[in-house]
């Protein structure tokens, strides 16, 4: 072969490379920190930061490990470097005794994500952040701490003025963004798609067309009651009527123990309005599944990602081996996407193992 034609082998080469890294993307999808607390873990009673500690660890195995046999994008192949991590929120948590301020949480989570990832890091608040804020039915052990509601926003909507415990204003200082790779659209909103969500989607995906999005939030698409807006009185936060008031949305019930279906039942005709919306990321409930969302008529088929967390997971807190978070790999050209579940504590030790995994077209 000639010195030209190497050359030309060797330019062809890169190109199907750099062609093949622009149809792939990966990402790395986790939630609920809950930094502040303690869980047993690996024989003893640990705080926060040494289990995501543990956790991020294996975030850096990833790029040496090799993909599951199981059809999906990318199988049986190493993983290799992740394009980005998304976390949902619940940063800090001061519900329970003995738990940490909510600034040296958000403190020690910068720490921690400084040292281990080297990627960008998308947030959304959760509700212990935006209870640490406003206050809180049960009330909270110290003053409210906006520490880590500020700390979120600021590192997400990157404001000309930094916010800080003392101006962050939660009426006005909403998690909102988004960006396009690839000709996808990745939204992050906290906590839940409410009324206000939806409008600032609306006037997006507008302008972008029918691009395809993937939407990122704290709860899950059946919000709880309590989340809403309290319907009763004056609309406090208070011990009696035990609304919370992180959405916009008022509580179409008067009870938190009443099942808010008129409410789902609105999410449900903005996304059967919008079928650019091909799948929605959560945390909250605390486990690993993947399911799809009909709405309360089933007029929708909505495909759903759970992620587990590293401290309060439903099954992970009482089986340390289910500890998990979710990888994902995209094929932008083939318009697929494929998620697994990343089991990272087996046998006292931080490795990678594979459990449930789902490949959905978009």
């Amino acid at each position: 072969m000639t010195a030209k034609r190497c050359l030309l082998a060797i330019w062809m080469g890169i190109a199907a490379f750099s062609l093949h890294a622009q149809d792939l993307l990966r990402f790395i999808y986790c939630s609920d920190l809950h930094y502040g607390i303690r869980r047993e873990f690996r024989g003893s009673v640990v705080d926060a930061d040494v289990v995501n500690r543990e956790m991020l660890k294996a975030f850096r195995m990833l790029p040496s490990s090799r993909l599951p046999e199981d059809g999906g994008v990318e199988a049986g192949k190493l993983y290799g470097e992740a394009d980005f991590v998304v976390c949902t929120g619940d940063i800090a948590n001061r519900m329970q005794d003995g738990a940490w301020t909510a600034e040296r949480s958000w403190k020690q989570f910068e720490e921690d994500w400084k040292a281990a990832v080297d990627v960008p890091v998308y947030l959304v608040p959760g509700n212990h952040d935006i209870s640490n804020a406003i206050g809180h039915p049960k009330g909270l052990d110290r003053e409210p701490d906006a520490t880590s509601a500020a700390g979120i926003f600021n590192r997400a909507m990157h404001p000309v003025k930094e916010r800080t415990a003392r101006t962050f204003d939660y009426a006005t200082d909403k998690v909102r963004y988004a960006f396009v790779r690839d000709s996808v659209r990745f939204a992050f909103a906290g906590m839940w798609i409410d009324g206000g969500v939806r409008h600032w989607l609306d006037s997006l995906m507008q302008a972008g067309g029918d691009m395809p999005t993937f939407l990122f939030t704290h709860d899950p698409v059946e919000a709880e009651a309590k989340h809403f807006m309290n319907p009763n009185g004056n609309h406090s936060i208070n011990a009696k009527d035990r609304f919370e008031d992180l959405l916009n949305d008022t509580a179409c019930v008067r009870s938190v123990e009443e099942t808010p279906l008129c409410n789902w039942h609105e999410l449900e005709m903005f996304f059967a309005s919008h079928p650019q919306i091909k799948g929605y990321f959560h945390g909250d409930y605390n486990y690993n599944e993947f399911y799809t969302w009909h709405g309360t008529e089933g007029s929708i088929s909505l495909p759903v990602f759970r992620v587990d967390s590293p401290m309060k997971g439903e099954i992970s807190s009482e089986d340390e081996s289910r500890l998990s978070f979710i990888v994902v790999c995209m094929d932008t050209e083939k318009h697929l996407l494929t998620a697994r579940e990343c089991l990272w504590n087996q046998d006292g030790k931080t490795g990678i193992r594979w459990g449930e995994s789902v490949t959905v077209a978009y």
